[in-house]
């Protein structure tokens, strides 16, 4: 009895002993004194039994110190622990340590193996105790692991999985190289082209000359010519890899080519010098020899064409060809009378070119347009678009733009409702882009103002706005100017409120700041209309609304002088005011002279026709003017529109009511 309690005695001294000695290991890992904490965790181990707890944490600690005193054979003794002690918590630990141990020793195979293995098992830091120390190194391999994987993940073609490795990794010529080629063939070309470009550098070796290249065509998708050009010629100039530089140079002929650049010639004898027998020779050849004609000098490609003493078919063609670039060419440069010269002459030759011809009258109805002659206009870019047709792509090159200006000539001519539906057109064109699409609908949304279709008119403003914001600013004014002619004076202040709030910067912004004093004014707010022409006048002293603002200032500080006093005579005096244009008008009318009638009432509207009786007595003469020209429908829509937003008991109800029923008749 006595012996069997002296080994259980002695059992338990060595368990405290060894506890002890564990105690003072662990304190030195987290102390950083790695040699003799492996000394004291061995020591532990030796009289340790298998499977007594604290073993696993003991042998993952040797491990660790093993790692840090760079131990022969270490990484593998990790993988063997890490097999046997899959849920550890030292598991994932020893596995970061472990592939840093491989990258140190350059075993790079075998880390990228347990990298991919282990689905690049990371650990948070700071580690926590005994490890604190190690927390730096934990990670500290990480961006070498990652480059590594992500370039062996695009030498073997797997750019999608290679691209994210390649951006977290460590960044060399190589990576940044094969991270923008992972880019190029993904189509994420801006990057591409930052990224080769950096990794191309100064360096003239094979790498970057290739990476330029790439970084030339990446530019080129991007539609950054500029750029593409500079990385072709950088390209080109390396003499690293003929094949390469033989795809650059052409290359950069041809960017050279599509932008008219002095330059082409010489990099094009350059090539068919350098390159004869390149596949790329017959097209480098055929664009010198048309250069003249197509690119460079239309007037020298004319004088050679008039030449030709018997021209034929082909002939003919060319020179209307020429013709027709001569006169886009002149018209580009606004020398209008140039212009519409050589497009006389292009069409004097017929139908030779049906492409040419065709544009040969988008030029002459462009030119037209210009110049103010906006029926003549109408007529040729009518017969622009009828002969587009015609043509084997079935419209013009520049057919929203033709569309786009037909209507615009419809429109200076007051045929509001042939122009709406051309700029319906340009609106369902998504070729037309969205800055010409909205300002379609702003157009449409003029079209219907001009024919007091209100209703109509503030829809199209609204989707103006809608299609590109940044026009919203003209469209919120129009509709601010709709709602003062509805003598919705503090629905006007309103719209050009947030007018300003959404487009601060806007162009308008002084017009609108009148509208809204005009507004103010209308509706008797005198002090809030003084306090917005003064701030036209400290915002904005060069417009042309500060003088405005300053002429209404004046008058507002006349009136409120003689305001307690003249009170009724103001009244008159203003009746007489809204009065006048009415009755000049009238006379015209009755003079048998309506367009100057209507263009008087329609001075006075926008002027302000300050008493609603008057005004609507414009509308009233504005329908017989309408009904007398024959344009029963906006009369028609004068008098309803009026109709539905006269509210006075007077006589404008009897004059509508008697207008509507003659209309009838």
């Amino acid at each position: 009895m006595k012996k069997k309690m002296l080994v259980s005695l002695m059992v338990a001294a060595c368990a405290t002993m060894n506890a002890q000695v564990q105690d003072a290991a662990v304190k030195q890992v987290a102390d950083g004194h790695y040699g003799g904490a492996k000394q004291r965790l061995e020591l532990y181990l030796d009289g340790a039994t298998r499977g007594e707890k604290g073993v696993e944490e003991v042998e993952a600690l040797v491990l660790v110190c093993d790692y840090v005193l760079d131990a022969q054979g270490t990484a593998d003794k990790m993988t063997e622990w890490i097999e046997g002690h899959p849920l550890s918590p030292y598991a994932d630990v020893l596995k970061v340590l472990r592939r840093n141990l491989l990258i140190k020793n350059y075993r790079f195979e075998e880390a990228l193996e347990l990298f991919f293995d282990d689905e690049g098992a990371t650990v948070a830091t700071p580690l926590a105790y005994p490890l604190t120390g190690l927390s730096d190194e934990m990670n500290s391999y990480n961006e070498v692991l990652y480059r590594l994987a992500g370039e062996k993940l695009y030498d073997e073609g797997d750019y999608g999985r290679a691209l994210p490795y390649l951006e977290a990794g460590e960044k060399t010529r190589t990576s940044l190289y094969k991270q923008g080629m992972c880019y190029y063939n993904k189509g994420v070309y801006e990057q591409a082209y930052e990224t080769l470009a950096a990794s191309a550098g100064s360096d003239e070796d094979e790498m970057a000359q290739n990476a330029w290249l790439h970084a030339g065509i990446a530019a080129l998708q991007r539609g950054q010519k500029g750029e593409a050009q500079r990385a072709f010629k950088n390209a080109s100039k390396m003499a690293a890899q003929q094949t390469l530089r033989e795809q650059a140079l052409y290359d950069y002929a041809l960017t050279l080519h599509e932008q008219s650049s002095p330059q082409t010639v010489a990099v094009m004898e350059q090539f068919l010098g350098e390159f004869p027998a390149s596949p790329y020779a017959t097209p480098v050849s055929q664009c010198l020899t048309e250069v003249y004609m197509t690119k460079k000098d239309y007037s020298k490609a004319l004088n050679t064409l008039n030449r030709v003493q018997t021209p034929n078919a082909d002939t003919q063609a060319d020179k209307q060809k020429v013709l027709y670039n001569l006169a886009f060419q002149e018209l580009n440069q606004n020398r209008v009378q140039e212009a519409l010269v050589y497009a006389a002459q292009a069409i004097a030759l017929g139908n030779q070119d049906a492409e040419a011809y065709a544009e040969a009258f988008y030029i002459k109805g462009d030119g037209n347009y210009r110049l103010g002659n906006y029926a003549q206009a109408a007529n040729d870019l009518n017969t622009a678009l009828n002969l587009g047709g015609q043509t084997s792509s079935g419209k013009l090159k520049n057919q929203a733009y033709a569309v786009y200006s037909y209507a615009y000539a419809l429109f200076k001519q007051q045929k509001y409702e042939a122009a709406i539906a051309q700029f319906e057109k340009v609106a369902a064109t998504a070729d037309a882009g969205l800055a010409m699409r909205a300002d379609a609908y702003n157009r449409i949304g003029d079209c219907h103002l001009n024919r007091r279709s209100y209703e109509d008119a503030v829809a199209n403003y609204e989707q103006a706005k809608a299609t590109d914001h940044s026009l919203g600013d003209y469209s919120m004014l129009q509709e601010a100017y709709i709602e003062g002619l509805r003598g919705n004076y503090d629905k006007k202040v309103e719209v050009i409120n947030q007018m300003n709030a959404e487009y601060p910067a806007s162009s308008l912004a002084a017009k609108a700041l009148y509208e809204q004093g005009r507004a103010y004014v209308l509706s008797g707010k005198e002090d809030e209309a003084a306090a917005v022409f003064g701030a036209i006048a400290v915002r904005y002293p060069q417009s042309e609304y500060a003088q405005k603002a300053a002429e209404e200032m004046q008058t507002m500080a006349a009136n409120i002088a003689m305001q307690d006093s003249i009170a009724a005579a103001q009244d008159s005096i203003a009746t007489e005011e809204a009065k006048a244009p009415v009755m000049a008008a009238q006379a015209l009318y009755e003079a048998g002279q309506y367009q100057q009638a209507e263009q008087q009432l329609n001075r006075a509207i926008d002027n302000g026709i300050g008493k609603p009786y008057w005004l609507a007595r414009a509308f009233v003469l504005l329908s017989d003017i309408y009904r007398a020209e024959g344009r029963e429908a906006e009369a028609r829509q004068t008098l309803e529109s009026l109709k539905a937003n006269y509210k006075e008991n007077d006589d404008i109800g009897e004059m509508i009511k008697g207008r509507i029923e003659g209309l009838k008749n």
